[in-house]
């Protein structure tokens, strides 16, 4: 998808897409048709730091967003809300 046509995508179409970049990351496959907003990257879907690495540099390629050092923390990682919340936030800012 186009960096250009992502600014006005909703919260399922982003899940959809973190669904999507998640998937070689996840341990089990039955987790990515769970995952919804209040999915924790960590202890619900097994991520470790490298798998949250890979699926953050796996968002900004596919949504054309920057998600800076400073911005990656306990409280985006909670859940995957807060995720696309820090998404959508990023894809306004771009518009």
């Amino acid at each position: 998808m186009e960096a250009s046509r992502t600014g006005n995508i909703g919260r399922s179409e982003i899940i959809e897409h973190l669904r999507d970049i998640m998937e070689p990351w996840v341990s089990s496959a039955d987790q990515i048709d769970k995952i919804s907003e209040e999915t924790n990257l960590v202890v619900d879907l097994g991520l470790d730091s490298i798998g949250i690495l890979q699926v953050i540099l796996g968002i900004e390629k596919a949504l054309g967003i920057s998600i800076e050092n400073h911005e990656l923390d306990s409280q985006l990682l909670s859940t995957t809300g807060n995720l696309v919340s820090l998404i959508q936030e990023k894809l306004n800012e771009d518009n």
